[in-house]
């Protein structure tokens, strides 16, 4: 059923899954949701105020209102995701000032074709040029503040870039789609949008799913469904908290092996605990989380094939799948360590 809302994958150990380690999506996840448009985003205080000092007064009141907006659409040029393979900032600012700006007046017109102009798309539309001279303004400096905490994000990105690796060899990508906590859902071999958007591709098709971590904040989410070239997803990176100067107090310690790196560190506890057949309850105590959250986590593992229910008189207990017993003793090795190539 086309709802506007669900793109489905098929058989799951066919995609073309790759990573994109993109600092345009980071900051602008930076600038959509919490500086502009004030969503509670996860971005740490320091980094939101640090950006926020930074921006030109006068070209912050042209955009604002564009960037402030709670539409689910965005032209990907402004959302600085137009090339999803760039890796460099400086190429990122150089294609969006290469822009003609009556092309990015005609893309939003097009869009907006059936429905009234949102007030804040008008400015862009009276005079594209200097929208876009102001927008510019804006990323550079924004992007001058925010450099070297993305700098510091590089290890992060590397280290999701090996665990979604290892998840794609090693079967174990609908159990990694379950876990990247984005706005977007993943279940029966399709992906659910948070919004309802007209425009989307429905099937995934010969498209391939480009996953984006975003080192921007520990709620971070954004997606791209309506291109042909590509399915995105943006999601937090996991680590966050080490460069943020604070702890993920929710995630039970866990010790970095590749279970961890494929499926989280929640997830991979519960699998690991599998074998001693502990109810939902007892789990949750284990992993000293609500039942409720274990629940929702045991509800995706059992999704993706790895543990299922039994009951024993009044109890249902967990046990592990032979898929979940294998993945368990295929990525029971240590992780490599986390270096800095800095240092």
């Amino acid at each position: 059923m086309v709802d506007g809302r669900t793109v489905r994958l098929g058989a799951v150990e066919q995609v073309n899954v790759r990573v994109s380690r993109h600092p345009g999506a980071t900051l602008f996840s930076v600038l959509i949701k919490d500086v502009f448009a004030g969503n509670v985003h996860g971005v740490p205080a320091l980094w939101r105020d640090t950006v926020r000092r930074a921006l030109p007064p006068g070209a912050a009141a042209v955009v604002g209102p564009v960037l402030a907006s709670r539409a689910c659409w965005m032209s990907d040029r402004l959302a600085l995701i137009h090339d999803l393979g760039a890796s460099d900032m400086r190429t990122i600012e150089g294609e969006l000032a290469a822009t003609d700006p009556g092309v990015l007046a005609e893309e939003v017109a097009a869009y907006h074709a059936s429905a009234q102009l949102p007030p804040a798309w008008r400015p862009l539309l009276d005079d594209p040029a200097a929208f876009l001279a102001a927008y510019l303004r804006v990323v550079a400096a924004a992007w001058a503040s925010f450099e070297p905490l993305w700098r510091q994000a590089d290890v992060l990105m590397g280290r999701e870039a090996e665990r979604v690796g290892l998840a794609a060899v090693t079967g174990g990508l609908d159990g990694l789609l379950t876990g990247l906590g984005s706005g977007v859902r993943y279940e029966n071999s399709s992906l659910r949008l948070s919004h309802a958007c007209p425009d989307h591709l429905a099937d995934l098709g010969r498209r391939p799913l480009v996953l984006v971590p975003l080192a921007s904040g520990y709620t971070a989410s954004m997606y791209g469904a309506d291109r042909d070239d590509a399915l995105w997803i943006g999601y937090a990176v996991p680590g966050l908290g080490r460069i943020a100067g604070r702890r993920d107090r929710n995630a039970p310690e866990a010790e970095q092996d590749g279970l961890s790196l494929v499926l989280g560190p929640v997830r991979a506890e519960i699998l690991r605990n599998l074998r001693r057949r502990l109810t939902v309850s007892e789990l949750a105590d284990h992993l000293h989380v609500g039942v409720s959250t274990a629940t929702y986590h045991c509800q995706h593992l059992e999704a993706a094939g790895l543990l299922h229910r039994e009951r024993h008189g009044r109890q249902v207990r967990l046990h592990p799948t032979e898929r979940g017993t294998a993945l368990t003793h295929l990525l029971a090795a240590p992780a490599p360590p986390l270096w800095d190539s800095r240092n």
